[in-house]
């Protein structure tokens, strides 16, 4: 048996509950992109903490378990699709977080029902969205697609988005939160762009 072949797919999420979505968007005024010092205390204000053993660079954690990341941007992944086993991966490190579970041998249907379930729960506190759309392909290594849903509230977007997890040299997939900067004259990118906009930065 070769390492590859004990490689198996997990998918790992911790929730968006109601009372973190309605927080989250109280957040969508704020100056993202030019006053990190002012975004940066507001999260301080909600009782998010610098992270304590969380890993990777996140620069705040919910209380729940979600890592932050961005200075100029908000970014919080709640599900994860990724592989555990062989010499690279031999750990499920994100089942094993704070506030985080996880489920072996878990697919793409998976991974995508967390996507629904935390766009229904912004869709509670928002209303309908500005975009609901699918990528024709995803960068994935099946024929799975990606999904961008989007709210506009001024000068401002909160979108939930898949991508690729930055640290896994491109094999594993996230699903995050974002808030993002974009002028209300501007249009929402195309779906086919959507990730390069979501991206942190």
């Amino acid at each position: 048996m070769t390492p590859d072949d004990e490689l198996r797919t997990y998918v790992a999420a911790c929730p968006v509950t109601p009372d973190l979505a309605r927080r989250i968007t109280g957040l969508i005024a704020l100056p993202w992109g030019d006053e990190p010092e002012v975004t940066g205390a507001a999260l301080t204000a909600l009782g998010w903490t610098p992270p304590d053993g969380m890993p990777l660079d996140a620069s705040f954690v919910t209380p729940q378990g979600h890592p932050i990341y961005g200075d100029f941007t908000f970014a919080m992944p709640f599900a994860q699709f990724y592989l555990v086993g062989g010499e690279i991966w031999p750990e499920d490190s994100w089942g094993t977080l704070p506030g985080w579970h996880s489920r072996p041998d878990a697919d793409r249907a998976h991974f995508d029902a967390h996507v629904e379930a935390c766009a229904g729960v912004f869709a509670e506190q928002l209303g309908s969205p500005a975009c609901d759309v699918r990528t024709e392909g995803a960068e994935s290594g099946d024929d799975g697609s990606w999904r961008y849903v989007a709210w506009r509230r001024g000068d401002a977007v909160l979108a939930i988005g898949q991508d690729l997890e930055g640290y896994s040299y491109g094999q594993d997939e996230e699903a995050r939160v974002h808030i993002r900067p974009l002028p209300a004259s501007e249009p929402l990118p195309a779906p086919d762009r959507f990730a390069d906009f979501l991206r942190i930065h």
